[in-house]
């Protein structure tokens, strides 16, 4: 089987195709924020976690709180967000969404029209397949990081 359509590869590439479909969406719609990088990653986690601290928000999502503050800025400037200290905790700095930020998570890419020349058979065919690859993932996951919490 060459490259060219082994599994992997056709994977790689819808997921490459994918990806560019998303930035351009994004780019003509808001700028160029992508939900995948950035600023894109903090508004998703807001999005999820309605208010968290800044601190926690680095934490969750693995960046440094130097890189952290500078796309918090950014974003407040583009009033995405808000921040204010905890009233519980004075250090603590608090971020929440603003409505213009929740804005942001309203608005995708029509995904579904990359699937609308497939048929509910093989959209089903699809999802098993994609279930069976995650829990593989999965497991592989668990294996390589089970020593790494002891």
């Amino acid at each position: 089987m060459d490259k060219k359509h082994s599994v992997i590869g056709t994977f790689l590439e819808t997921y490459r195709l994918m990806n560019s479909y998303q930035m351009i969406w994004y780019r003509k719609n808001f700028g160029g924020l992508d939900p995948q990088q950035g600023q894109g990653r903090i508004l998703l986690a807001l999005r999820r976690m309605n208010s968290i601290t800044q601190k926690e928000l680095g934490l969750m999502l693995d960046i440094r709180p130097q890189s952290l503050g500078e796309l918090l800025q950014k974003l407040e400037s583009n009033g995405y967000i808000t921040r204010h200290r905890s009233p519980t905790d004075k250090r603590a700095l608090v971020v929440e969404l603003t409505e213009k930020g929740e804005t942001f998570q309203k608005y995708r890419p029509e995904y579904e029209l990359m699937f609308q020349d497939l048929s509910p058979k093989e959209r089903s065919a699809m999802i098993q397949s994609l279930e069976k690859i995650s829990e593989r993932l999965n497991d592989l996951i668990e294996k390589e990081t089970e020593d790494d919490f002891y």
